[in-house]
């Protein structure tokens, strides 16, 4: 998730999962690479199935794309998560004042640890909420995370950085971070 918005009453935090539009290109450019060394050395017919694998790549993508947007406005004493994908746009609403915390968990629907990060937000009677949809791999939550924990005027105890870029983190958080520490 990256900063789309911040001023004293409101963050806006935004994810459109750019990061999975670069791998797929990525792998898909290194493909096609690989395919063209072969057919210059006169091996053809890998041709054909790393044009599928592409084509299926970005089919995947169109398939799967998601854009999420989290807000927090202390002005209305909302927080709201609107997420568009396939099957259209979904909202969710809670009041900013049941927000006691943000954190990162990797508590599966089975109640199993999956190894996958998700941003929560931790309302005051103990209930989990999703801040995004879908897990991730890796420490990209962590930004996110630190983003809510400062707009709330929380200390960054269990927050290392991740995601969001360093200075935008920075740009956005500096009179926070300078209060803080």
């Amino acid at each position: 998730m990256r900063i789309a918005d911040k001023t004293e009453t409101k963050l806006v935090l935004y994810d459109d999962q750019r990061d999975k539009k670069v791998g797929l290109i990525a792998a898909s450019v290194v493909l096609a690479g690989g395919a063209l060394v072969m057919a210059w050395e006169g091996f053809w017919e890998p041709l054909g199935v790393v044009a599928a694998l592409i084509v299926a790549a970005y089919l995947y993508w169109r398939r799967t794309r998601m854009t999420s947007t989290f807000t927090l406005d202390r002005e209305a004493d909302c927080v709201d998560l609107v997420v568009t994908d396939r099957t259209g746009t979904k909202n969710w609403h809670w009041p900013l004042s049941d927000v006691e915390t943000a954190q990162i968990s990797t508590v599966g629907a089975q109640g199993t640890d999956t190894g996958t990060a998700r941003p929560n937000l931790i309302l005051k009677d103990g209930t989990r909420v999703p801040m995004r949809p879908y897990h991730a791999a890796g420490g990209q939550n962590w930004h996110a995370v630190a983003a809510v924990k400062l707009f709330l005027g929380q200390d960054l105890d269990d927050a290392p950085v991740g995601w969001i870029t360093p200075t935008a983190f920075d740009e956005f958080f500096a009179e926070e971070l300078k209060r803080h520490y």
